[in-house]
């Protein structure tokens, strides 16, 4: 019985402990990237196809501004882009186009705060509204933290795993895996910050009047 007890309380040490740590990076993280105001760089994404292997490649510049502004423009395929600014949630694959209010749509809104939060160094936030577990990691190219949903959505992710720089403590790696095992992988390059970026990259397209 003595020994069953001390496993319990050393087990119950070694979890508030690893919280602790948990705690300090994810401060620390949060920290360094509130002192960035905006971010420009090259992206690459791959979508892994789970059914079949595929993976799907694409690429281009990824801006950011301020706590609500993201977009990315490809260049492979030119024909997509994604901007969220503010509550609108545009997406364009191809021909087709999607223009939502995140305030009405949960889904959207969910992905938007997703990457929204994750790029601004705040995945605890993330985990925090979505009731995921997280925990970190550390080797010598930086940070490594991971959510884990604890409950199945219909369209939501299973796993996130954020890589995040040593020095500068900036997103550079993002894998978000779904709960049909697909996944898509963006990795961002070519780093600069805090430069003056131009409004029109935000600029959602007005729907046309027939």
């Amino acid at each position: 019985m003595k020994t069953k007890v001390l496993s319990v309380i050393a087990l119950m040490l070694c979890t508030l402990l690893q919280a602790q740590d948990n705690q300090a990076v994810l401060t620390q993280i949060e920290k360094a990237n509130a002192a960035i105001t905006s971010i420009e760089g090259k992206f690459s994404q791959t979508k892994l196809l789970a059914s079949n292997g595929k993976e799907i490649k694409s690429a281009g510049t990824i801006y950011i501004s301020g706590s609500d502004q993201m977009a990315m423009h490809y260049d492979a395929p030119s024909t997509d882009l994604l901007i969220i600014n503010g509550e609108r949630f545009y997406m364009v694959r191809g021909k087709k186009k999607n223009n939502f209010n995140t305030e009405k749509n949960k889904a959207m809104r969910s992905l938007r705060n997703t990457l929204l939060y994750c790029i601004h160094g705040k995945p605890a936030l993330l985990a925090e509204e979505n009731g995921a577990t997280i925990s970190t990691g550390k080797d010598a190219s930086g940070y490594t933290v991971t959510l884990t949903s604890e409950k199945k959505t219909p369209r939501g992710y299973e796993k996130i795993v954020l890589n995040y720089d040593a020095k500068s403590m900036m997103l550079n790696r993002m894998e978000m895996v779904e709960w049909s095992g697909n996944s898509t992988t963006y990795t961002i390059t070519d780093i600069r910050t805090n430069g003056n970026i131009d409004a029109q990259v935000y600029q959602i397209p007005e729907k046309k009047k027939e």
